[in-house]
């Protein structure tokens, strides 16, 4: 039963992390850059939280890009920030990883600038992306983009 009681605790607490690292503001996608988005952020984030130096930036799939067939690769640019690999609470402004949402839906919280997303259907999707600090928390004002397209077949 303390196993169990353990578990659940821990579940929540993950929940808890993961609906605070992929809820909030959101940006347009508008401005330059070069690739029709510009880098974002929105504030929302909780107090106390750091600002960040990282300019996050969407290189492909573009916004309002129509693309054919369901195997796309999600392209970054992030300036300003390096990603590291180890989660720390020892945080720093220039410093974290990428939380990549599709559809609303988390799908992966990543070390790299590129990745191959998931088999989509035909339609319009919106990609999601935040640049997060290592302990996978928002920065204040949050570093976060967004791009819409369409798959055709």
């Amino acid at each position: 039963m303390k196993n169990l009681r353990c578990t659940t605790a821990a579940l929540a607490l993950a929940a808890l992390v993961l609906a605070g690292c992929s809820s909030g503001g959101s940006s347009g996608g508008s401005g330059g850059q070069g690739s029709g988005q510009g880098s974002a952020t929105t504030a929302g984030a909780t107090a106390d939280r750091p600002s960040s130096t990282a300019k996050l930036t969407i290189d492909a799939p573009r916004n309002g890009q129509i693309v054919s067939g369901s195997n796309l690769t999600l392209e970054l640019e992030l300036k300003g920030a390096q990603i590291v690999p180890a989660t720390t609470t020892k945080i720093r402004p220039d410093q974290g990883h990428v939380h990549v949402m599709l559809d609303g839906k988390l799908i992966s919280m990543n070390y790299k600038l590129s990745e191959k997303l998931p088999k989509l259907s035909p339609g319009t999707h919106l990609i999601q992306v935040e640049f997060v600090a290592s302990d996978h928390l928002p920065f204040d004002p949050r570093v976060l983009t967004q791009a819409a397209f369409q798959v055709n077949r």
